[in-house]
């Protein structure tokens, strides 16, 4: 009994170390992240996300089965709009948990809108939270850029973990990542062009060019964050689901997707996109919120690893190899990509390409004036809404796509015969997601060189 009881303990401590926020979180870079976070600014910038704060109050106002008389929690709760929507469902109690200083701006809006009875503010880290109670429903906005940065995903499992009562519901549910080869000459130019900076002989009378090298290299290591054209993707997507009923947190920190991707055009591929979406499923409704290529543009946008080797490819071909993702403790994550394409010419060794990228570190292209040019529409009559329903409400669009939504945002991809030119879909293309290079001015003969 007494060797139970220890064993018990220790199991227990264990678990409490792994769970615990700051045992694996930088002190410099969760100062930085609850400080931003307590910005009202940078709460204008996501509840002003129309896609991302639209779908919330859709996938919570439509499942009043799963909100009416039952008591929520909102993980991480921010300006506590999540928390008021639920009240507006007919939630009877709310814990609104928020560890930054924007918990005092969430309690100011909580009394103006009249749900003091029902929201209650709590600042706290979830991990630190001394609250005796269970929850029916759990509600959270804990999606980083390709889905896990900020390492948010791991405090909603822990309050799914220690809160959540049996058989309770999770808003969302399900995340999903996807990740597909791309074509981008001008994006490739563009952050090669990056470092020819440090090719400068006489630089102040000093010679600069032994850093040429290393300066390379390192652009080529940021993820790139833009609203990509849907043209520029050349095969089907590979993806990886996670469950948050039922996902650990060591299947989160360290995971890999399997790359298996069919090429359709001749092209030279230049790395490997991704995005994410999650679902929301409601006892009476369900939503995805996607943030694909061709979906309206949210402010996660999409995310581009780019490699410094490119890979020359023909239809039918097949690229292989992995997207490994690593978190560490800047509240972030590692990205190694590893590619294989058949070789050249025959009888050569087959192509290779790799690279390690820090999410943490990205390229934020999108805020680049110069690469802000929109790209053209694609014409895809099919996918296109009529006239009338472009003139509805967001919520009333919402409405008209759900039934396209039910079985999950079609990535699929239209598979050809082999040797005929082909072309992902990637759903309709939206007024709001048309940000891409087309005339950025590069240095086509440094590009070219490069091949010398």
């Amino acid at each position: 009994m007494a060797t139970d009881t220890f064993l018990a303990h220790h199991l227990d401590q264990c678990e409490k170390q792994q769970n615990d926020f700051a045992s694996k979180t930088d002190v410099g870079s969760a100062e930085l992240y609850f400080h931003y976070y307590g910005m009202l600014m940078h709460q204008q910038n996501m509840l002003q996300d129309q896609i991302r704060t639209g779908t919330y109050y859709a996938a919570i106002l439509e499942n009043p089965t799963d909100f009416q008389h039952k008591v929520v929690m909102d993980v991480g709760a921010g300006s506590g709009i999540l928390s008021l929507f639920a009240a507006q469902a007919g939630a009877r109690k709310v814990y609104a948990i928020e560890a930054s200083g924007m918990a005092k701006y969430a309690r100011q809006l909580v009394a103006a809108s009249g749900f003091a009875g029902v929201v209650q503010i709590l600042q706290s880290k979830v991990e630190e939270l001394a609250l005796d109670a269970q929850v029916d429903v759990l509600v959270s906005e804990p999606m980083g850029t390709l889905l896990v940065n900020e390492r948010m995903l791991e405090t909603y499992l822990y309050a799914r973990n220690r809160y959540l009562k049996k058989g309770g519901r999770m808003f969302p549910q399900v995340g999903r990542i996807h990740a597909a080869a791309f074509s981008d000459a001008n994006l490739y130019a563009e952050v090669a062009n990056k470092a020819f900076f440090w090719m400068q002989p006489s630089f102040y009378n000093i010679d600069i060019t032994c850093l040429h090298k290393e300066a390379a290299a390192a652009y080529f290591t940021q993820v790139v964050v833009d609203a990509i054209d849907p043209s520029v993707i050349v095969s089907q997507c590979a993806s990886k689901t996670f469950d948050f009923g039922s996902v650990t947190d060591p299947e989160l920190v360290n995971f890999t997707i399997p790359l298996h991707l069919q090429i359709g055009r001749a092209c030279v591929v230049h790395g490997i996109a991704c995005w994410f979406d999650v679902l929301f499923d409601g006892s009476n409704t369900q939503r995805w919120l996607s943030t694909a290529p061709g979906q309206p543009t949210t402010h996660w946008f999409q995310l581009r690893c780019l490699m410094e080797t490119p890979l020359h490819v023909q239809p039918g071909h097949v690229i292989t190899g992995q997207l490994r993702l690593a978190a560490h403790n800047r509240q972030s994550y590692d990205v190694f990509v590893d590619l294989t394409a058949p070789p050249l010419h025959p009888g050569q060794l087959p192509q290779k390409a790799s690279g390690k990228f820090d999410l943490k570190e990205p390229y934020y292209r999108q805020l680049n004036p110069q690469t802000s040019a929109a790209w053209p529409q694609q014409e895809q009559p099919t996918e296109q809404a009529p006239p009338e329903q472009q003139q509805q409400s967001y919520v009333q669009q919402m409405h008209a796509d759900s039934a396209q939504m039910q079985q999950g945002p079609n990535y699929g991809w239209s598979g050809q015969q082999p040797g005929v030119q082909q072309y992902p879909v990637m759903g309709h293309v939206s007024q709001d997601s048309r940000q891409q290079s087309d005339g950025h001015q590069w240095n086509q003969q440094a590009y070219q060189n490069m091949w010398q």
